[in-house]
């Protein structure tokens, strides 16, 4: 995604959930992915009823990440962290599709595992989550044999094909975000490590 493909419907969504009312200028193609991730995030904390401390660390840890890189913005992402809990983002299909439109396969991926990623922190992926990742890459038109190998990467359950795993490991290649802020790339090298070591 580059900042041309940033619409007035995601600016107007994102002052919406910061409570302010933005610029062009202000949302750039991080503080979408951001937004992206951090609703998925949240719903994967949210849907089982429990916040493990592991799952607030993790978070913590991804935002810090993440905010690190636009320094200008912390207070922009602050105000969209806050809003996306206040108004239920993660439970709203319209507006994720909303932010992740122009998103390219490679980045639907890395929401995705990060959301797996977070499902996993405490020692157990809960059938809630699962299923609610499930849904969530449907909505974001991933393949769903691509859903399906990560999944069963994470969970250890039933059996991975391989090709589709040759497939999402090649989509998160570093490279594919070579155009990005470095986050990308440390992203996509951290979570593929993960993926190859379950």
């Amino acid at each position: 995604m580059d900042t041309t493909t940033i619409s007035t419907e995601v600016i107007d969504l994102l002052s919406r959930i910061s409570r302010q009312k933005l610029r062009e200028e202000d949302v750039t193609p991080l503080v979408v992915f951001l937004t992206a991730l951090v609703s998925i995030l949240r719903g994967v904390m949210i849907i089982d009823r429990t916040i493990a401390l592991e799952e607030e660390e993790r978070l913590q840890k991804t935002l810090k990440a993440f905010a690190s890189s636009d320094r200008d913005r912390v207070g922009l992402i602050e105000r969209i962290v806050s809003g996306i809990s206040k108004q239920q983002v993660y439970f709203n299909p319209t507006e994720l599709l909303t932010l992740t439109a122009f998103f390219s396969d490679s980045e639907k991926l890395l929401l995705i595992c990060f959301g797996y990623e977070m499902s996993a922190v405490d020692g157990r992926i809960d059938l809630r989550e699962q299923m609610y990742l499930t849904a969530i890459g449907q909505q974001l038109g991933i393949d769903s044999r691509y859903i399906a190998a990560i999944d069963a990467t994470f969970t250890k359950e039933g059996t991975v094909d391989s090709e589709a795993f040759a497939e999402v490991k090649e989509l998160l290649a570093p490279l594919k975000f070579e155009s990005r802020e470095p986050v990308f790339a440390a992203s996509a090298k951290h979570l593929l490590s993960l993926l190859e070591h379950q």
